[in-house]
C-alpha cells in the first residue's frame, strides 16, 4: 500500500501545474463555501437570539393557551410550581408575566393596546427596557406606572406624568378599568411595539384583570443555561409540572421566523449548488487530462505486469491527495477569516440597518463558527473530489492495452 501511495505522489508532481490547478479548485470552492455558509447562519442565529430575548427559551402557559390567546386561559402561579421549577436544572432565569388587550384613552384619543405587565427589575436584567427610555423614567415596583412606546403616546398626546386610562375585559368576564400614571416613553426598534404596546408592573397587571386572588399569570418565560438542552429541559419540565400546563419552546413561538429561514436557506443552497457544480467540473476536467495523458503509462504498466486493481487504487489516491490538500488549505485560509468576522461583525448601514432595526435586530453581519458549518462543507467538497475519482476507475477497468499504444 506504502509504494501505491509514493507511486501516486510522485505522478501528482509530475505536472506541477496541473496539480496545483486541481488543488487551487478545491481550495476556491471550499473557501466561497465556508466563506458563505458562517455569513448565512451567523445570520440565522442573529435573528433567533433577537426573538428568544423577548419570549424565553421555552414558555409555560395554561393548556389551549397557545392556540387561543385570551385573558380566561390564564392561570395562577402557585408556590408548588415554582418551587418544582427552581429544582430543575439548567434553568437559568424565570420571568412571569401577564398579557391582555385593552382600550388605551386620553382626552378624546383611544387606541387597543397590548398590556404586558412584567417583573420590572428581572425583566430589565434580560432586556434592558430602561436603557430604551427616551423621556421620564422606568418601572418602580410597587408603583401603578405604566411606560408607553413612543408612538403610541405621540398618537395619545401623552408625556410623562399625565394619566392614562384603560378598559378591557378582566379574567373571567369582569370589567378591567384603572387609571395610572405614565412613568416614561420608550423606543424599541419594532414599529409594532412602539405604538401598541403598554408596559407595567406584573402586580399592577395582575390587579387590573383580577384584584379578588393574586398570582394571575398567562405566561411563565424559560431561559436555559444551554440553549442545546432545549429539548431535554421541556421534557423534564413537562413530566414535572403534569398535564394542567403546556410547555411551548421557541420554536414554536417564533415559528415565522424559522419559515422565514427556511425560504432563505434554500436560496443559499441553491447558490452553493451552482458554486459546487462549477468546481466539480474542475476538478473532473483535470482528472480527465490526467487520466488521458497516462494512456501509454498505463498501458506499459499493465504489459509489464501491474494488477489493474493497483492502477485503480493508485488514482484513487492521487485524487484522494488532492482533495486533502485543497481542504487542509481552504480550512487554514478560511478559518481566521472567519473567526475574526465572528468577533468583529461587519457593521450594516443606510436603509439595511433601519430594516433590521424594525425586526429587533443588532445591524451587523454576524458569521457563525458553530462546528457543523466547517463539517457540512468539508464533506461536500470531499465528496465531489471522491466522485470525480470514479472516471479513472471506470476508465481502468475497461482499458485496452493496444488501443492505448496506437494513441
Amino acid at each position: 500500500m506504502n509504494t501505491l501511495l509514493k507511486i501516486a505522489w510522485r505522478n501528482l508532481w509530475r505536472n506541477r501545474k496541473r496539480t496545483l490547478l486541481t488543488t487551487g479548485a478545491v481550495v476556491l470552492a471550499l473557501w466561497l463555501a465556508l466563506i458563505m455558509r458562517s455569513m448565512q447562519f451567523g445570520s440565522y442565529e442573529q435573528m433567533i437570539r433577537a426573538g428568544v430575548s423577548q419570549t424565553g427559551d421555552l414558555q409555560i402557559h395554561d393548556t389551549g393557551y397557545q392556540a387561543n390567546q385570551t385573558i380566561n386561559r390564564a392561570f395562577f402561579y402557585k408556590k408548588n410550581l415554582a418551587k418544582t421549577l427552581g429544582q430543575i436544572r439548567d434553568i437559568r432565569l424565570i420571568l412571569p408575566g401577564l398579557q391582555t388587550f385593552s382600550l388605551a384613552s386620553y382626552k378624546k384619543q383611544t387606541r387597543g393596546v397590548l398590556i404586558d405587565g412584567i417583573e420590572a427589575r428581572q425583566y430589565d436584567k434580560q432586556n434592558k427596557l430602561s436603557g430604551k427610555i427616551v423621556r421620564g423614567h422606568y418601572l418602580t415596583p410597587g408603583k401603578n406606572d405604566v411606560l408607553l412606546g413612543d408612538k403610541l403616546a405621540e398618537f395619545l398626546k401623552m408625556k410623562p406624568g399625565d394619566t392614562l386610562v384603560l378598559l378591557g375585559q378582566g379574567y373571567r368576564g369582569i370589567t378591567a378599568f384603572g387609571i395610572y400614571r405614565v412613568a416614561g416613553i420608550f423606543h424599541l426598534p419594532s414599529l409594532k411595539m412602539n405604538s401598541s404596546v403598554v408596559y407595567m408592573n406584573l402586580k399592577t397587571a395582575q390587579d387590573f384583570v383580577y384584584p379578588y386572588q393574586p398570582g394571575l399569570l398567562t405566561r411563565i418565560s424559560i431561559f436555559l443555561n444551554d440553549p442545546e438542552k432545549l429539548k431535554e429541559v421541556k421534557n423534564r419540565i413537562e413530566k414535572k409540572i403534569g398535564p394542567h400546563y403546556e410547555v411551548i419552546t421557541w420554536k414554536t413561538m417564533l415559528s415565522d421566523i424559522l419559515q422565514t429561514i427556511r425560504v432563505d436557506n434554500i436560496s443559499g443552497q441553491i447558490m452553493l449548488l451552482i458554486l459546487y457544480i462549477v468546481a466539480a467540473f474542475g476538478i473532473f476536467s483535470t482528472v480527465l487530462m490526467m487520466t488521458m495523458e497516462k494512456r501509454r503509462q498505463y498501458a506499459v504498466m499493465i504489459a509489464i505486469g501491474m494488477e489493474r486493481r493497483k492502477l485503480i487504487l493508485v488514482s484513487i489516491f492521487e485524487t484522494i491527495i488532492i482533495s486533502v490538500l485543497g481542504i487542509i488549505i481552504g480550512l487554514v485560509l478560511a478559518s481566521p477569516i472567519i473567526f475574526y468576522l465572528h468577533t468583529h461583525p461587519i457593521p450594516i448601514t443606510g436603509e439595511m440597518a433601519k430594516m433590521y432595526l424594525q425586526f429587533n435586530i443588532e445591524p451587523v453581519l454576524p458569521f457563525s463558527v458553530k462546528a457543523h458549518v466547517f463539517i457540512s462543507q468539508v464533506v461536500i467538497v470531499f465528496a465531489l473530489s471522491f466522485l470525480s475519482a470514479l472516471y479513472p476507475v471506470i476508465y481502468l477497468s475497461r482499458f485496452q492495452i493496444l488501443k492505448a499504444f496506437r494513441h
